[in-house]
């Protein structure tokens, strides 16, 4: 297994996720930041994009589905965005999402409301 990583933060979007009926029909801003497990030893040697994942690309999908069809819970939309980006990323060995809802946290008083999910390649598809 690799250690190399690749790291895209602060991805935002507005959805309509959440527990509340307000959240629901009102939406918020919802920000993410993914880490993606995977060699890259071929990348730094040739300098080639398709030896590597494109993070605009890995944006664009987090976005569309921070966009998308709404969840009640965080738990849920992070358990999206890693599930898509094993799907669509083979080389890809963990995904870590970190997914946080900033109007929570003002709610609540407090600095940060996030979730943290960590999915293995491994896992997937043997079903742990």
């Amino acid at each position: 297994m690799s250690e190399d990583w690749i790291s895209v933060r602060g991805i935002r979007a507005f959805g309509h996720h959440g527990v509340t009926a307000r959240e629901q029909t009102q939406g918020q801003v919802f920000e993410a930041d993914v880490g993606l497990r995977l060699g890259l030893s071929g990348a730094s040697r040739t300098d080639r994009l398709s030896d590597t994942v494109d993070y605009a690309d890995v944006c664009r999908r987090v976005e569309r589905i921070l966009n998308g069809t709404p969840c009640r819970l965080l738990e849920a939309i992070a358990g999206r965005v890693a599930d898509e980006l094993l799907s669509a990323y083979p080389p890809v060995e963990r995904v870590v999402v970190r997914l946080r809802k900033p109007a929570a946290a003002r709610a609540l008083r407090t600095g940060t409301v996030e979730v943290e999910l960590t999915r293995n390649r491994e896992a997937e598809s043997t079903g742990r």
